[in-house]
């Protein structure tokens, strides 16, 4: 009888506990904001395991770095997880050397460090009149730049467009430009201490855009009948036709001069031929008049009528904003990272010294702060020097250990992602698009190239077979440029091969002929040689 009733008490018991654990598993199943089960994990490796592998990448990577070629070379090296944060290799990782374009790493991330969380460069009209019942402004309109290169007409028709939209349909005063942000020294040459153009950019300002040129169109008709514009338009340009008639052989010259009112005068002699047109670039010599002039013009093709007066002028402090444009400050750091752009990349570097309040010795404050700014991050900055943005100083230093603990210390930034996607990858895109092909770090490493005549260098991330995310800088100087690069990929494909498996690092992988190393020189826009 005790053991009939416990069997009815289960009998009972049980469609209930399974109704219960039904319930459950439906409102598991529709609740959507539970975290996801993290993916299995690698399987667990004894500490023999991991020692004997990473011996074993030691030891190949020590094989490339003492060749031959070495032996007359310094090399500065090291490999960290950034994921375990523990240090897998070095050689001679506290050694400070020329890093080149490497450089542009710490540019980039001293302006992401000090930007905040908005990430944005702006570009503002701003004034201190108002807007009247007609849509007149009597008054005038301050173009305010904060560095933004990048800058294009299309940029500026965006602004136009939203003083049209506010009612402005009259400016009685002057466009100003304002390119007082950053100091008045525009020459790379002369703020990094240099003394020396490796490479010639157009001038380094607060206000510029087009890249900093302006690129003449010469067309001539089938009777040789010449037609010259600039592109883009600008009140600032003055266009000068010395000769009309058809030359005998197509060729052309262009020359520039500025007038005592701040325009730029372009003179073109010669043409390109009947039926023919061709376009030839030159600097901007006032590229803050060219902005104003710009803006100038964009305001009349956009219905805004204006006297086409322009000049250059600080806004006045009690001035308010009208309008502007914002640049994610990633599609900027992406082209100075990717592309090597060495021009963007010295707006950075003033970019550094002006978000840190200097406006009058803006370059002298951006190389202390390029320093304070690893500090912040307590990066070991022992020996490091800072010139310029770009890397072309040949006195700039840094330590692959300065530079991998730095890529150590931004996976903990808040601007990681952002960062991490405007580095060059492997066998994809930017300077590294031609090298590693075929390869496990093919799509795989996200890394900075570095190339001066001497100098080579090679820093990122890469992710292991384990899915390890490691962070990696090569640093080469010496007279074998080309075996740098090969030595660089190899290192490379070795790391994205790497696992904590008994086999360590992948013995075919280690093979891959890789002592090109593609077509670096081409990618590296304006990188010296």
């Amino acid at each position: 009888q005790q053991y009939g009733s416990l069997l009815l008490v289960i009998r009972r018991t049980i469609p209930i506990g399974l109704a219960l654990v039904g319930l459950l598993a439906l409102v598991r199943a529709q609740d959507t904001t539970r975290v996801p089960r993290p993916a299995a994990k690698a399987p667990i490796l004894t500490q023999f395991d991991s020692t004997s592998a990473v011996t074993k990448l030691g030891a190949r990577l020590d094989a490339l770095f003492t060749t031959s070629r070495y032996r007359s070379s310094e090399v500065s090296v090291m490999v960290r997880s950034v994921t375990r944060g523990v240090t897998l290799y070095q050689r001679n990782a506290d050694k400070p050397l020329t890093p080149a374009s490497n450089t542009k790493l710490f540019s980039t991330n001293a302006v992401f460090h000090a930007l905040g969380p908005d990430h944005a460069i702006s570009t503002e009209v701003r004034t201190t009149a108002r807007i009247g019942p007609d849509g007149t402004l009597d008054g005038d309109l301050y173009l305010v730049g904060h560095g933004d290169a990048m800058l294009t007409v299309n940029d500026i028709e965006e602004i136009a467009d939203k003083l049209f939209a506010m009612g402005l349909r009259r400016v009685t005063g002057t466009v100003y430009g304002d390119s007082t942000w950053f100091d008045s020294e525009t020459n790379r040459a002369v703020y990094s201490g240099d003394g020396e153009d490796v490479v010639r950019l157009p001038p380094v300002t607060a206000l510029t855009h087009s890249n900093g040129t302006i690129a003449v169109v010469v067309s001539a008709t089938a009777k040789g009948y010449i037609g010259v514009q600039t592109i883009p338009a600008s009140d600032a340009f003055v266009l000068e036709r010395v000769t009309t008639k058809r030359a005998r052989r197509a060729r052309i010259r262009v020359t520039s001069t500025v007038r005592k009112d701040g325009k730029q005068v372009i003179s073109v002699s010669g043409s390109p031929g009947a039926n023919r047109t061709k376009t030839v670039y030159v600097d901007m010599r006032n590229p803050a008049l060219s902005a104003a002039g710009m803006l100038s013009n964009r305001l009349r093709s956009g219905g805004i009528d204006n006297e086409a007066q322009i000049g250059i002028k600080k806004a006045p402090s009690q001035s308010r904003l009208l309008a502007a444009f914002k640049r994610p400050f990633v599609q900027f750091a992406s082209v100075v990272n990717k592309r090597s752009h060495n021009y963007y990349a010295e707006h950075c570097f003033k970019m550094v010294g002006a978000l840190h309040g200097d406006h009058t010795t803006t370059a002298a404050t951006a190389k202390r702060m390029m320093l304070a700014t690893l500090d912040s991050m307590r990066v070991d900055r022992t020996g490091a020097v800072f010139n310029d943005g770009s890397g072309l100083s040949r006195r700039n230093l840094v330590s692959a250990r300065t530079e991998v603990m730095m890529l150590d210390a931004i996976r903990r930034e808040p601007y990681f992602d952002d960062f991490y996607a405007s580095l060059s990858i492997a066998g994809v895109d930017g300077s590294t698009r031609g090298r590693m092909i075929g390869t496990p770090a093919q799509g795989n490493v996200h890394a900075k190239t570095g190339t001066l005549r001497n100098v080579s260098s090679l820093g990122g991330y890469v992710t292991t077979r384990d899915g390890e995310l490691l962070a990696f800088a090569i640093i080469s100087n010496g007279p074998y440029k080309g075996t740098y690069k090969g030595t660089e990929n190899q290192a490379a494909i070795l790391l994205a091969s790497f696992t904590y498996g008994a086999a360590g690092a992948q013995d075919d992988a280690f093979e891959i002929d890789t002592t090109t190393a593609g077509d670096e020189e081409a990618d590296e826009l304006q990188e010296a040689e």
